[in-house]
């Protein structure tokens, strides 16, 4: 285990290993032959190489027993935050985050300035989340683990009553007690009841007008690992949206004018808007969302009435919840209703 005294020595090799490190040789690789070319340079020191692929590969190998070495620092430096053990909490950050953006064992780093916690690793990983210089994985990285910093804050604006707010969505949605897809259970037997408050929840949510432009934004299909680095900023908006606002209820003025403050923290892209504009925006994506869930529940009820298909074709019209309107007209006609 790492003791009190070991830490400055840590910190100190740290430090230097970073103005030791060589200058990363991204940019040079201009092919997949040129990596698998580099993997049998490993293996096979003699083999036969151009000067300037010889250079590459000799830079590429430093930079890799550099980053090993800060990867060994690094993990050592964790292990003393755990136990309590580093008390230079300032000068710990500022390594963790040059590394970072020295792109030096990062994932270490990062998982470092999260361990730091509140002030300095937050303030780190607010700085690094925000800067476009920093790899786009890198930010991700760091935004995940910022978020999980933050989450007391969630809690605290989930759990807080809304008296007093401007409420975003109409009265009568907000009274629902479900999240934002807004669907129910499927039940053997409905009671009417439960229809009459679907179709009134979907007249109270449908614009007066048809939007310029669909609502929600259709999902995104990539894969959550494999295709990370293309996941759109506006997933995780609605990430940080959904913890903040958790049921339709809480869909207020002031609490989407925290949310956008906390999006722009967390350095994800707000498109140019402004914090009213981005809680318009967001208030009525919620209620597609929501219309989406009732939409989605009528037609696995076999809810097929005159009033429950005008309402899909207006939402169609609309540019609101066109999938699901859509996908009950296409029941209500194979059932023959």
């Amino acid at each position: 285990m790492t003791d009190d005294q070991q830490v400055p020595e840590i910190l100190g090799e740290l430090a230097a290993a970073m103005a030791d490190a060589p200058p990363t040789t991204d940019g040079y690789w201009t092919s997949e032959g040129l990596h698998d070319l580099y993997e049998r340079f490993e293996k096979e020191p003699d083999l036969p190489l151009t000067d300037g692929q010889r250079r590459l590969f000799m830079a590429q190998r430093a930079r890799n027993a550099a980053s090993s070495r800060v990867h060994g620092l690094l993990r050592s430096l964790e292990k003393a935050v755990e136990h309590g053990q580093v008390t230079a909490v300032p000068e710990a950050a500022v390594l963790a985050e040059a590394c970072v953006r020295a792109r030096l064992a990062v994932f270490d780093a990062i998982s470092v300035l999260h361990r730091l916690g509140v002030p300095y690793g937050e303030q780190a990983l607010a700085r690094l989340v925000s800067d476009r210089h920093v790899g786009d994985s890198d930010r991700r990285w760091g935004r995940w683990w910022l978020r999980r910093l933050r989450e007391p804050m969630y809690r605290g604006m989930a759990s807080r009553p809304v008296e007093g707010e401007e409420p975003l969505l109409p009265e009568l949605v907000r009274n629902l007690t479900v999240g934002w897809q807004g669907g129910w259970e499927i039940e053997e037997d409905p009671a009417q009841e439960r229809f009459a408050q679907a179709r009134a929840i979907l007249e109270a949510l449908l614009p007066g007008t048809r939007l310029p432009f669909p609502e929600p934004i259709p999902e995104w299909e990539g894969d959550w690992d494999e295709d990370e680095d293309e996941r759109p900023d506006w997933l995780e908006i609605r990430m940080v949206l959904r913890d903040l606002m958790p049921d339709v209820g809480l869909v207020t003025r002031e609490r989407m004018t925290e949310g956008w403050h906390e999006c722009k923290r967390l350095g994800l892209d707000l498109q140019g808007e402004g914090p009213e504009e981005f809680g318009d925006r967001w208030a009525m994506r919620i209620g597609a969302w929501t219309a989406e869930g009732i939409l989605s529940w009528l037609w696995r009820e076999d809810q097929f009435s005159p009033w429950a298909q005008d309402l899909a074709r207006r939402y169609i019209d609309r540019n609101v919840a066109v999938t699901e309107a859509t996908r009950l007209l296409s029941e209500a006609a194979e059932s023959g209703s």
